[in-house]
């Protein structure tokens, strides 16, 4: 298993010592309130870990405007930058004064183990308060629940709501393919044609493909759009949500490993990929620096400023199948603190800057669309974010959509972003790496029996 010193440790320090009783997911608390009157002057602590300068800004103003509607609270807020919140998440929200709201992460890496750990607040008496059950989705509230006996994904009680819809897929420079001789993307909407533009990018000297891996998480999902071009969706997200008989170690991961590795030996990355940092990486592209830049939505706003009408969005061209694939969900989800002493004001705060009139207005301003069912209809005047949105539509029209594969056990996100690297760098096979992220699957499977 390989975990970063801080986040094993992590690990280790919530999951309870030898012979001492193991914590319990938290109970849901009785007769909520949806407003922060009964509590006097408070400092309501906020974790917000999302990547792209836009959103932070807008979330900036969230914030600035619930405490105008709010005169008695104070917000304070935390940012930090997604890889230094992974590492940290679960070692600040086992202390003693966590925050009251958090921005962690789906899946059992992150609000799984805090979930398991009794570390977050049931939030199923809030859904109903705030009526979050008719305001989003199902699949942007399954994915955020989980069975009290922490097996189970996709089931049980609600720990988290997400503020947005993203997915990966592919930004692209108009003024650069111009160059190139490309001015009609939709020439590239399949894999044979969007590899020969890649070749004309190489042989004139222009980067290809942006990509910043230095902390460990752009290239998985890079990764996981080849794995589309072999896997069915469905097939993804039944391992992803840990059904029996499912496995990474199949010959279509394998081809999708093997192409990835491929792209890094044929030089469509940047040649300094592994030491690029996201921030970086979108900066540089922002700059003209590359042809394309296959990340997620949330890069929307901060592309849009750095190239205005030269910028552009398209799916990830469609594989041998004719249809299209992507990774991708919902954004990073808030989830309030078991140790809380203002739950109902934490609710509010999460209800404000996720399920209102003013989070739909603040979602778009930053780039992407609201999580909530209004937010794909929200009036947008971005032309990129036009973009994006129809294009997220496209690729639902085909079902084409699949679940972040970092998932499916404690472990994976770390494990998959230090082994993704090797593959990278030719220090293992496409098979090894598949074989590594199946067998920590199934270990993971063995502690659930």
């Amino acid at each position: 298993m390989v975990l970063t010193a801080v986040a094993a440790a992590v690990a280790a320090g919530i999951t309870g010592c030898a012979g001492s009783p193991s914590p319990k997911p938290a109970k849901a608390l009785t007769n909520v309130g949806t407003s922060c009157t009964k509590y006097g002057n408070i400092s309501l602590t906020v974790g917000m870990s999302e990547a792209g300068e836009a959103i932070a800004d807008e979330f900036k103003k969230q914030v600035k405007s619930f405490e105008a509607a709010n005169t008695n609270v104070k917000v304070n807020l935390q940012i930090k930058d997604w890889a230094s919140s992974a590492n940290t998440i679960k070692l600040v929200m086992s202390g003693n004064n966590p925050p009251d709201v958090m921005q962690g992460n789906e899946g059992w890496a992150i609000n799984g183990a805090l979930w398991k750990a009794g570390l977050l607040m049931n939030l199923d008496p809030y859904a109903k308060a705030f009526g979050w059950n008719d305001k989003f989705p199902d699949s942007a509230l399954m994915v955020n629940k989980f069975t009290d006996d922490g097996k189970t994904i996709g089931d049980g009680h609600l720990v988290a709501v997400p503020p947005a819809i993203q997915y990966v897929g592919v930004f692209y420079n108009k003024a650069v393919l111009n160059k190139l001789g490309i001015t009609d993307v939709k020439t590239l909407d399949n894999k044979a044609a969007f590899l020969q533009a890649l070749d004309k990018a190489k042989a004139a000297g222009v980067t290809p493909v942006m990509l910043g891996d230095s902390e460990k998480w752009p290239a998985l999902h890079n990764l996981s759009l080849f794995n589309g071009w072999y896997v069915s969706p469905s097939a993804i997200n039944n391992w992803v949500l840990n059904r029996e008989g499912s496995t990474y170690d199949d010959a279509g991961h394998l081809k999708g490993s093997t192409d990835f590795r491929t792209w890094m030996q044929n030089g469509y990355f940047n040649r300094d990929a592994l030491a690029t940092s996201f921030t970086d990486a979108t900066n540089r592209f922002g700059k003209g620096k590359a042809a394309f830049f296959i990340t997620g939505s949330w890069a929307v706003g901060d592309v849009s400023k750095a190239l205005g009408d030269d910028a552009g969005f398209m799916l990830f061209p469609a594989g041998d199948s004719g249809k299209h694939a992507a990774v991708g969900g919902y954004s990073l989800p808030f989830s309030i603190s078991a140790k809380t002493k203002y739950p109902d004001c934490a609710a509010s705060f999460i209800n404000y800057v996720t399920a209102g009139n003013e989070a739909i207005a603040a979602q778009t301003a930053a780039g992407r669309p609201s999580a909530t069912k209004a937010g794909l209809d929200a009036a947008i005047s971005d032309p990129l974010l036009k973009q994006m949105v129809s294009e997220y539509k496209r690729l639902n029209a085909e079902n084409g959509l699949f679940t972040w594969e970092d998932w499916p056990t404690p472990t994976m996100l770390t494990f998959q972003g230090s082994e993704a690297q090797r593959l990278l760098s030719g220090e293992i096979t496409p098979q090894k790496y598949d074989q590594e992220v199946q067998k920590n699957w199934a270990d993971y499977m063995k502690t659930r029996s």
